[in-house]
């Protein structure tokens, strides 16, 4: 398989990236629902006089947590991070930065980045550019795309289309889409659709924002997929969102404060690796090469002659 064989492969995948980004597009170009936005109870307060028609982020934010649970048929333990401000001189642009570091089963690093930069107006919904990368002792990969959001009364769609890329991945589009429904302001749901180097996975979450004051800002939250390649995974977590933001609802944190941090959901495509005998191009950023090592579905390792082992070059 060459590079231009592998994208070829994934055009099924491409078409559904262009469709997605199109459907974004359309309902960021979309204010009809914009009067029928509801925030709330607490209404919008907020701190900068800007309008927040024109903020993407509402003042300088943190979120800051643990999450636990299985990637594949591995344990995943982390901590995550996440920064969230106005973009220097340019405040009508957000920028988020997102971070993560844990052990991965009995005896593995495992880390994550992801960097949102984005244009939201929390009335209709945002677009934007999305880069992450994912590292485990010491396969890693990233992918890169557009992100964005439709935001419609208590219903949001929220998707992530691209390719990804790295060390030992075929290089293949990937996807993530989540279609949430606020039942109350400080409690949704989701179901959703992942595209990941093992196919294709579908998704359940929640999040709960319990009553424990005027803007405290904790939350629990989990997610549990399943699909092809027998994959599967299950985490919940807990964290804190503090800052400048005027939100003290769930709802309005999520449309006014920070976008969706997609850790450790990308860490899904290194759930499978090993070494093999024969060569497969890879990209690592800076152009094609060729490895004997390979991240991705049993039918790819098994294309390459590759057993599934350990984690990390060598395999075993």
């Amino acid at each position: 398989m060459n590079g231009i064989e592998m994208i070829v492969s994934g055009k099924k995948s491409a078409r559904t990236a262009v469709a997605v980004a199109g459907l974004l597009a359309a309902g960021w170009a979309s204010s009809a629902v914009a009067a029928d936005m509801v925030y709330g109870d607490s209404g919008q307060k907020l701190l900068d006089p800007t309008p927040v028609s024109t903020q993407s982020v509402d003042g300088l934010n943190f979120k800051a947590g643990v999450v636990s649970g299985k990637l594949g048929k591995w344990d995943n333990h982390m901590f995550l991070a996440s920064v969230a401000a106005p973009m220097p001189f340019y405040p009508s642009i957000g920028v988020q930065l997102d971070l993560g570091i844990g052990r991965f089963g009995s005896k593995y690093t495992s880390a994550a980045s992801g960097l949102h930069i984005f244009k939201r107006d929390p009335s209709t919904g945002m677009l934007g550019i999305y880069g992450d990368w994912g590292y485990v002792d010491t396969e890693h990969g990233g992918r890169v795309g557009v992100e964005g959001a439709i935001y419609n009364g208590r219903w949001s769609l929220d998707a992530m289309a691209g390719v990804q890329f790295g060390q030992h991945f075929l290089t293949k589009f990937v996807d993530e889409v989540d279609l949430s429904y606020y039942f109350t302001d400080n409690f949704k749901g989701s179901v959703g659709h992942r595209l990941t180097s093992r196919g294709h996975v579908a998704n359940i979450g929640f999040e709960f924002m319990p009553d424990l004051g005027a803007n405290s800002g904790w939350s629990v939250y989990g997610e549990a997929e399943v699909g092809e390649d027998n994959y599967s995974g299950a985490w919940a977590g807990i964290r804190y969102s503090f800052g400048q933001s005027s939100a003290s609802t769930l709802i309005e944190r999520d449309r006014m404060a920070d976008p969706i941090v997609r850790i450790p959901r990308n860490l899904a495509s290194l759930t499978r690796c090993g070494t093999g005998t024969k060569l497969h191009p890879s990209s690592n950023g800076f152009g094609i090469h060729y490895t004997d090592n390979v991240c991705g579905s049993a039918a790819d390792l098994k294309k390459y002659g590759a057993p599934e082992g350990k984690l990390g070059p060598g395999g075993s």
